[in-house]
């Protein structure tokens, strides 16, 4: 015979019970948390935005921030370039920003809890802009599509004083964002995951913008400083086509069998070391990561890193470090190939982590928090 457990306790059981048909999810939890619950359920005069799952929500950008082109009004923009000329493998580069920015939206809400033990509010530190994409295409010159995409950045930047967060696109898309920030900012440290270098010069392909001298050119014309670059997990065999410039330039590079072997910890040191507070941007080519982790990018190398040594050593970054991040970018997403949005989720996942990075260095920069504001609010918050 089956020896039945006690019942709970009447006393018990009558509170439980008054907690399911009386309580509301909003009762009890950290006061900031409540604060943005309310500001957002009053959001256009009490319409509120409902933030809760992502159907119907086209008029909403990524992560749920609003659209809009008034930079002036903002602190972080978002970007879309939808760059694809110079992939030299997959295709579908250039869907990759409208993909990511669906599936930013399915992510229930916009809070996560931070690495440091309490919450990560991005809107409510910082004024965040969805740009939408960059429009190249009647460019059907790469060289002219590039200038269109630079002339952009350097109005957003340089002109209305916003840093950017960007989705690309091949790897030609970080050159833009680094070359404004640079002459924001003066030299810029670079954060680098990938699979290959890209550090391919004019000598050996005599072409102005390209997915290989996106950093190169920075380096020449003073916007990136080499020797505040690290590179990690790369691999295959690519790499011994430029390998040598890496040397010449002076960049720090370890190989995916390196970051496993020595640690996320310890690689983390070793960016801190290398980055130290001087304006840095973080660019990460989804290549980096492991064909189990993401086989939608434009040039597959298996034995890669894992999407959670990345999170790792991004949150270790934020809790022990004091980098001041002024940009970022996701790309090499090819939406076509990834049938089941597997790694467009993770793509997504890590550019959160990034904008939420993002947000914290914009709000120490400033001394203040400066809340998003949503200019269309259709469907009230949950809470």
């Amino acid at each position: 015979m089956t020896k039945k457990y006690p019942p709970i306790p009447a006393e018990r059981l009558a509170k439980y019970k008054d907690l399911f048909e009386n309580s509301m999810s909003i009762d009890g939890i950290d006061q900031e948390v409540m604060d943005h619950l309310v500001r957002m359920s009053e959001m256009g005069g009490g319409a509120g935005i409902e933030v809760v799952g992502n159907l119907n929500k086209e008029y909403l950008g990524a992560f749920m921030a609003p659209y809009g082109r008034n930079t002036k009004d903002a602190d972080i923009v978002v970007i879309g370039q939808p760059l694809e000329k110079a992939a030299p493998m997959n295709s579908s580069h250039k869907y990759g920003p409208k993909a990511l920015r669906d599936l930013s939206k399915n992510a229930m809400g916009t809070i996560e809890p931070g690495p440091d033990g309490g919450w990560d509010i991005p809107f409510d530190s910082a004024r965040i802009m969805d740009y939408g994409n960059i429009d190249t295409y009647g460019q059907f010159d790469m060289k002219d599509e590039v200038q269109k995409i630079v002339d952009e950045y350097d109005r957003i930047v340089n002109e209305d004083d916003c840093v950017t967060f960007t989705w690309g696109g091949d790897h030609t898309t970080s050159y833009a964002p680094i070359a404004a920030l640079g002459k924001k900012f003066g030299p810029l440290s670079l954060i680098h995951f990938d699979a290959h270098y890209d550090l391919v010069t004019f000598a050996d392909f005599e072409y102005p913008y390209h997915s290989g001298n996106q950093f190169t050119r920075n380096f020449a014309e003073g916007n990136l400083d080499p020797e505040r670059m690290i590179t990690m997990g790369v691999r295959g065999r690519m790499t011994a086509l430029v390998g040598g410039h890496a040397k010449n330039f002076g960049v720090e590079v370890y190989s995916a069998d390196d970051v496993f072997d020595l640690g996320t910890k310890e690689i983390a040191e070793r960016i801190l070391k290398r980055v130290g507070d001087a304006p840095c941007y973080f660019s990460f080519d989804l290549d980096a990561l492991d064909a189990t982790d993401n086989a939608s990018n434009s040039a597959i190398e298996p034995f890669g890193l894992k999407s959670r040594q990345v999170w790792d050593i991004i949150r270790y970054l934020r809790k022990h470090g004091n980098i001041n991040l002024v940009g970022a970018d996701v790309v090499e997403y090819t939406p076509q190939h990834d049938l089941s949005k597997r790694d467009g989720y993770i793509a997504a996942g890590i550019s959160w982590k990034l904008l939420c990075w993002m947000a914290d260095c914009v709000e120490k920069r400033n001394g203040e928090k400066r809340k998003t504001e949503w200019p269309q609010a259709f469907g009230k918050a949950s809470l």
